[in-house]
This record gives structure tokens, C-alpha cells and sequence, in this order.
């Protein structure tokens, strides 16, 4: 079944006193709010609004566009939806958007992950699109791991040598656990 959904842009602040907020891409994508597009948001809040129409946009600089939202009127509202995501209708997205999320994926598929305190962890061998953020599948000698692609994570990106260089939380990756799981799968 194909996802009807996803995930295009997350709300990192406000912007003025008029309600717009300052938005970023996700995952490597372009930017694609536009005039028009209905966008929901997640996570939900309790006050805030669950869902909006773009009424405009302007392109802030380094990757961020000042966007404005039919339903958010003033800085308090915008306030509740800063650092929440804008998941939209795959339909009302370009019609490549899809072969953008397929070559991304295949892309990354065989970069090293490297975390800068556990050392190698293994190879990228998919990527999951989840609904806020991907997860990387990851097989190396523990097993297959799954870690989720943040942007906060990522120390560095080396296209040539294909290494994928992250600063993982403590506890998100135990590559003891993972290998005596592997280890009494193979018993």
C-alpha cells in the first residue's frame, strides 16, 4: 500500500509579530511548501491547529523560507507549532517527488556508518520512510540496526568516501546487545 503522506518541512521558530514561521526542508528534500498546498502538523498540539493552507512564502536564506499559514493569525499561535513538522498529500506534491525519495534512498545505500564514540556500526542497506523522520537499516557485525536519520545526529557526510559520520545518543545503538541477539538467532 502506498503512503499517502510525507514528511516535507519542519518549523524551527517564529518569525514576527504576524504569525509566520521560519521552515526547513527535511531529509535532503527541496523545499516544497508553496502557495496553496494543505499541510498537517505533527506532532499535534493540544491548542494549537491540527492542520492549514500556505498562504505564502519567502525565501529567508540558508535553506530557510519564512512561511505563512491560513489559520495562524498572530505569534502566539505560531509559537504553539514551532518545532513541529508540515506532513503533506503525496498527490499534491511534484510529480517527481517520488524518484527524488527512491534515488535518495538508493543514494545512501552502502555508506558507512560511523558513530564518533562506538567507531564503525556497519553499512547503509535501506532507508524506511517513517512519518517524521527515516530510519537508516544498518547491517554490520551486531546485526541489522535501525537508526533514525536526524539531522542533529549528523557530524559529517563524506560523498567521496561514502561515509555517513554521526554523534549518536547514549544507549540508542548497543552493538553487545545486538550481537548476543544475532548470536542466538544463529543458535
Amino acid at each position: 500500500m502506498a503512503r499517502r503522506w510525507a514528511d516535507v518541512a519542519e518549523l524551527i521558530a517564529t518569525q514576527g509579530l504576524k504569525g509566520r514561521l521560519v521552515a526547513r526542508p527535511v531529509r535532503g528534500l527541496p523545499f516544497l511548501l508553496c502557495e496553496g498546498l494543505d499541510v498537517h502538523f505533527v506532532p499535534p498540539t493540544l491548542d494549537g491547529p491540527r492542520k492549514a493552507r500556505v498562504r505564502g512564502v519567502q525565501h529567508l536564506g540558508a535553506g530557510e523560507y519564512a512561511v505563512e499559514f491560513d489559520c495562524v493569525k498572530n505569534r502566539d499561535a505560531a509559537e504553539l507549532l514551532a518545532g513541529s513538522h508540515c506532513l503533506a498529500a503525496r498527490a499534491d506534491l511534484p510529480e517527481d517527488f517520488e524518484d527524488f525519495m527512491h534515488s535518495s534512498a538508493d543514494y545512501l545505500a552502502g555508506f558507512l556508518v560511523v558513530d564518533s564514540t562506538l567507531g564503525a556500526i556497519g553499512t547503509i542497506e535501506d532507508v524506511q520512510e517513517m512519518p517524521t523522520q527515516d530510519l537508516l537499516v544498518v547491517a554490520g557485525e551486531a546485526g541489522e540496526i535501525l537508526i533514525p536519520l536526524v539531522d542533529d545526529f549528523i557530524v559529517e557526510f563524506d560523498d567521496e568516501e561514502r561515509v555517513l559520520t554521526m554523534d549518536l545518543p547514549n544507549g540508542l545503538v548497543d552493538l553487545d546487545a545486538a550481537e548476543d541477539a544475532s548470536a542466538e538467532d544463529d543458535a
